[in-house]
């Protein structure tokens, strides 16, 4: 248990709106602005319409999840909130499938950033040099994660200053040289329709803006959150559209397709062909610390989420173990350590093939916990009796929408990727069986068949 000197150290580390919104945009930025242009170049520059489609339903769910802090405002967020909608069964799965899609998702930014810096040691395009560098960058961002949310949010505003400088300079400046007939040469080289070949685009593009609820899930992190957590959430979706929109465009008509398609530093080759090596080489350097220096600001996710679901008893006590700065510092190492798995699991000779494993992976993990979050908003307006004003259908709208793209991106995912996905919720069953034979050891006079019948009637009989 923290003592109160532990909770005023910890309070005196918290994040404001300034730190929060780069964290944020970073979180969104951190790999998918600086990797995906490779990994859509294989689609061709029809692509540009799957960031419009992917950004219109994030814009959604941002307002969806800015709502929500409002409403429900909780440590742990939008998993939170899934937990008092739909009960603990689902709170639990969708514990899950969150927290293997922010951890999955360190992976890449990792491997973008180990990407980059084989720019200056090309010995790290050999897979295991590569892997290496990764896991050792990762366990030192976990000794500098441990140090809490503030000195966290320091490291942000540095990095993420970095980042909008890199993707805006090659965003604005890059315009002077694009060729329009190589961008139009290069449209749909996907091999299927154009309408498929947008969706595949959208889905992928989806990466680029994981992390939008980072805002919300960082709930005990944050000072004055109510009025912090929602400015932060907007702000930070802003700033990542228009970095987005800014540098996505011009690099496909900047560089020869085939170069864009296998490069595992595009920003940096850009940059190369447009002002030469010592250009090229600057820029890497700044995308190495943009994407290293995300990975602290994505450990307060992976660590907050299950935090919040071991202190409603659904995981571990253990994840909810702080250390003097507040950080969960147990689940923290941990999800290092699964990490590290993850990275040997996923070897690859060629970094970009590797990167897009992962990706597939996060993206998949993240869709059933947004569908759960946009269904949640509803619900949580009727039990606050805001059920029949304007408000209330325009946020059904807006769930709608995250809903339709969702299962949109869900129809295209691989079928291996559906079977994964259904063993990971058949795990969750006996998981849950444990969660209710602990709960039953923690009230012991509460007969054990009523315990998740008392669950699951919360919700009901604050609607009535």
């Amino acid at each position: 248990m923290r003592t109160g000197m532990d909770k005023c150290c910890a309070k005196t580390n918290q994040m404001g709106l300034l730190a929060l919104t780069m964290m944020t945009a970073s979180n969104m930025m951190g790999s998918g602005v600086f990797m995906l242009p490779a990994t859509l170049a294989r689609i061709g520059s029809i692509s540009v319409w799957g960031w419009g489609l992917a950004f219109l339903a994030i814009a959604a769910l941002a307002l969806i999840f800015c709502k929500m802090s409002e409403l429900f405002p909780r440590n742990g967020g939008i998993i939170a909130s899934i937990t008092a909608s739909f009960g603990p069964f689902i709170g639990l799965q969708m514990t899950l499938f969150y927290w293997l899609s922010t951890w999955i998702g360190n992976c890449a930014l990792l491997l973008a950033g180990v990407g980059y810096l084989s720019f200056f040691f090309p010995v790290l395009h050999n897979p295991f040099y590569g892997t290496t560098a990764c896991i050792v960058l990762l366990w030192c961002s976990v000794l500098w994660g441990l140090r809490g949310a503030k000195r966290v949010g320091y490291m942000q505003m540095f990095t993420g200053s970095c980042m909008v400088l890199v993707i805006l300079s090659i965003g604005v400046m890059g315009w002077g040289h694009f060729d329009v007939a190589r961008y139009q040469a290069a449209w749909n080289l996907s091999g299927v329709s154009d309408h498929q070949a947008i969706i595949n685009a959208a889905t992928i593009s989806l990466w680029g803006f994981l992390g939008i609820e980072s805002a919300s899930v960082s709930f005990s992190q944050v000072k004055n959150p109510r009025r912090t957590i929602p400015l932060a959430t907007l702000l930070g979706l802003g700033l990542a559209g228009l970095c987005y929109a800014s540098s996505t465009n011009v690099m496909m008509g900047l560089l020869p397709h085939d170069v864009l398609m296998n490069s595992s530093s595009p920003f940096a080759d850009s940059a190369k062909a447009m002002w030469g090596s010592t250009a090229g080489a600057i820029i890497s350097a700044m995308v190495v610390i943009a994407c290293l220096g995300a990975m602290p600001g994505w450990q307060i996710l992976q660590t907050e989420v299950p935090r919040a679901a071991a202190e409603d008893n659904l995981l571990p006590a253990f994840f909810a173990r702080t250390n003097r700065h507040g950080v969960p510092w147990c689940g923290l190492v941990f999800t290092a350590a699964l990490m590290t798995a993850l990275l040997l699991f996923t070897l690859s000779p060629n970094l970009q093939n590797q990167f897009q494993s992962v990706i597939t992976l996060a993206i998949s993990a993240s869709l059933l916990p947004y569908a759960f979050a946009a269904v949640s908003l509803p619900v949580m307006m009727v039990v606050h009796r805001r059920g029949g004003d304007a408000s209330f259908w325009t946020y059904c709208c807006l769930s709608l929408v995250a809903l339709s793209f969702i299962a949109l991106a869900l129809m295209t995912e691989s079928a291996s990727t559906v079977v994964w996905g259904i063993i990971l919720q058949m795990i969750t069953i006996p998981l849950y069986l444990l969660y209710v034979a602990r709960r039953h050891r923690l009230n012991k006079g509460v007969p054990q068949h009523n315990l998740t019948e008392q669950s699951f009637s919360l919700l009901s009989k604050e609607l009535s």
